[in-house]
């Protein structure tokens, strides 16, 4: 199984970047970037030759924003629209043949996605742009992480947004669904929806993203003990594991998000005033162990 943690990527911390990829319990990692820039091209290479893996996300490749506003929770309505960029299939050619040229196949896992259709991704475009990446480079594989309102709309949903179906998920290899209010019996339900939604398919890897952050700012460690936690156990049922990518250690800018949520660069008492939360770290460091085969 993998274990990594979303937002490690080189251009961001460049020494956390090396410590994790140094690390006995990370073995997957994220590239957001475009993978022509060249700390893309070295966190890949690198990447490589420790025989760890990475997805490439291309969300930002072919989709435009027509209709945009900040990230919002489960409960509060969203309403966004993207549509596929012009010549989107030759953007997907060219960003695929630079990948090939860097000799770096076996690392390259696959191709990544998130929350497409909240961000107003329809499910005709979706299945388009999952199906032609799919063909463009045979054998890699395909990671989704829904919301909460593209696979289990009885929990949550908002806007316009339809539940994804196994005709517009027929290409994805990998799926997930992010969440991060207290770890309850909605996790399991709401992965059971998923499934089913997507054809309860065999071949579907599934993955968990557990909340390792201060989610909006008035959490305390005991509710990221017990959300890693309770994913891991959910992964450990699951028939086809993938793994668990834990969100997050930076968060993003309040331009994009005004949760409010603190990441890990800020709970380990990195800089004066933050806290120091021991036993989480040490938990991650312990399922990370486990998921990668390290314990």
């Amino acid at each position: 199984m993998y274990f990594g943690i979303f937002h490690t990527a080189k251009n961001v911390y460049p020494d956390v970047f090396d410590e994790l990829l140094q690390s006995d319990y990370i073995n997957v990692f994220l590239s957001e970037s475009s993978p022509e820039d060249p700390v893309s091209i070295d966190m890949v290479k690198e990447i490589a030759a420790k025989g760890k893996k990475v997805y490439v996300s291309f969300f930002q490749w072919i989709f435009r924003h027509v209709k945009f506003q900040k990230m919002v929770d489960v409960g509060e309505e969203y309403d966004v629209k993207c549509v596929l960029a012009d010549e989107w299939q030759q953007i997907v050619d060219e960003k695929v043949a630079f990948l090939k040229s860097l000799g770096c196949d076996e690392a390259i896992e696959g191709f990544y996605i998130d929350e497409p259709l909240l961000n107003g991704i329809t499910l005709e475009d979706f299945k388009k742009a999952t199906g032609y990446l799919a063909k463009a480079w045979k054998g890699k594989r395909i990671f989704c992480c829904f919301s909460v309102a593209g696979v289990a709309p009885d929990i949550w949903t908002t806007g316009n947004v339809l539940p994804v179906t196994p005709e517009a998920g027929k290409y994805l290899t990998d799926v997930a669904f992010d969440m991060y209010h207290p770890f309850d019996w909605k996790y399991e339900h709401i992965a059971t929806q998923m499934k089913e939604r997507l054809g309860n398919r065999d071949d579907l890897r599934v993955w968990y993203v557990p909340c390792v952050m201060n989610y909006r700012g008035d959490k305390d460690e005991q509710h990221c003990l017990d959300h890693l936690r309770g994913c891991y156990e959910l992964l450990k049922k699951e028939k086809n594991p993938g793994g668990l990518m834990c969100f997050t250690y930076y968060t993003f800018p309040r331009e994009v998000e005004a949760l409010g949520n603190i990441g890990l660069d800020h709970l380990f008492g990195q800089e004066k005033g933050d806290v120091n939360w021991t036993e989480l770290r040490n938990e991650i460091h312990s399922i990370g162990k486990e998921c990668v085969g390290k314990k």
